[in-house]
């Protein structure tokens, strides 16, 4: 469903094909990569190196996911992304009913939108590296890099775990006892849920190997602050998307 090619080639194709990062499970890219396997939509991905300055010039941004579909303006938004895959969908990934695709749409805000969750994970990592010189969460030059990129204060990394939680719990009890937000079936919603909680995670080798060590020890301070203030429900969903849905382990 998934293939990996050089940009070249994804360059002169003309159905879907996205950007995402090379060493680090990026939970906006991972979203990426499962709502259009869930949308059972091929896609040509290209592994991008920050710092390629080929691949900004073609993307026309410095960040990842892109997403490119013919002609189409370059996408980068988690909505328009999430909107592009349910309108070329070979399989439903949002409700049709304009009050049920609304719900699902805030239900992906809170996880995927700005001061969302993988904001606030995000968040965690960067307050972690600058408190701790790096013993924790990225390395000072990239947590202060991130840290202009987030807004980030000490204040807004000291509140983060009272964020995650209201979201966290909010999130489950829209789950209720469903096995997906979907109802019987996964949705867009269940998708990012699953790629989302794995900034909560820790992160083992096994897990997803080709992440960098730096990386997966970042995820690993905001494990240590956040994991315990998420439901268990949410990581079961997470556990069940992964058995049965989604590649494990984590390609990148």
């Amino acid at each position: 469903m998934i293939e990996y090619v050089e940009a070249d080639v994804a360059r002169e194709a003309r159905g879907v094909r996205i950007v995402v990062p090379m060493t680090v499970a990026s939970p906006w890219s991972e979203a990426t990569k499962a709502v259009f396997r869930l949308a059972g939509v091929p896609v040509l991905a290209v592994r991008f190196a920050f710092g390629n300055k080929d691949l900004v010039a073609w993307t026309g941004v410095d960040n990842v996911p892109v997403v490119f579909h013919g002609r189409e303006p370059a996408r980068t938004s988690w909505a328009a992304i999430v909107g592009l895959a349910a309108r070329i969908a070979t399989r439903p990934i949002l409700p049709a009913a304009p009050a049920a695709r609304a719900e699902a749409m805030g239900q992906l805000e809170v996880i995927a939108g700005e001061d969302g969750i993988g904001w606030n994970g995000r968040l965690a990592m960067i307050h972690a590296g600058l408190t701790t010189n790096g013993d924790k969460g990225f390395a000072p030059q990239v947590s202060g890099y991130l840290a202009k990129r987030y807004g980030y204060t000490p204040e807004l990394g000291a509140a983060v775990r009272d964020r995650v939680a209201a979201q966290a719990a909010w999130l489950a009890a829209q789950l209720g006892d469903r096995p997906y937000f979907g109802g019987d079936a996964p949705s867009a919603v269940d998708a990012y849920a699953a790629t989302f909680l794995t900034v909560l995670t820790t992160i083992g080798e096994a897990d997803c190997p080709k992440m960098l060590p730096p990386n997966r020890a970042a995820f690993g301070a905001a494990a240590e602050l956040l994991a315990d203030v998420v439901p268990p429900a949410l990581f079961a969903l997470r556990s069940r998307m992964f058995e049965q849905h989604l590649p494990w382990p984590i390609e990148l």
